[in-house]
């Protein structure tokens, strides 16, 4: 059982709520694929304590939001294989709205794809 401590969920934080929801729901997905870091909720008990500041999205970002999405799909585990992505997925907002969408997009059928940017900046 995950101690309600290191619970991100479960404890206070200085996250605002929409940003505490989106990384909620991120948890929440990757637990259901069963891809959720073993660290993930060490990392987010750090994050309202710490100083990390997520630098800003790159055009590399978008490259390696498909190949995190598809490991994840597959059922990889995205914080070891890719930390520094991780990291910032927990981090930054829009990343994070990025990968759920992709996330969506490719556990999809290919005719339900929209073809949107998945980084729009």
């Amino acid at each position: 059982m995950i101690n309600s401590v290191l619970n991100p969920i479960l404890r206070p934080s200085r996250y605002n709520e929409p940003e505490k929801a989106d990384v909620a729901e991120l948890r929440q997905k990757l637990i259901s694929l069963n891809v959720w870091p073993e660290a993930g909720d060490e990392f987010l008990a750090l994050l309202p304590v710490s100083r990390w500041h997520s630098p800003p999205l790159t055009d590399e970002d978008g490259q390696w939001l498909k190949i995190v999405v598809r490991d994840a799909l597959k059922g990889l585990d995205i914080g070891a294989n890719f930390p520094a992505f991780f990291q910032k997925l927990i981090t930054n907002s829009q990343l994070r709205h990025a990968f759920l969408e992709e996330l969506e997009q490719q556990s999809c059928p290919p005719a339900a794809a929209n073809g949107n940017s998945l980084l729009k900046q």
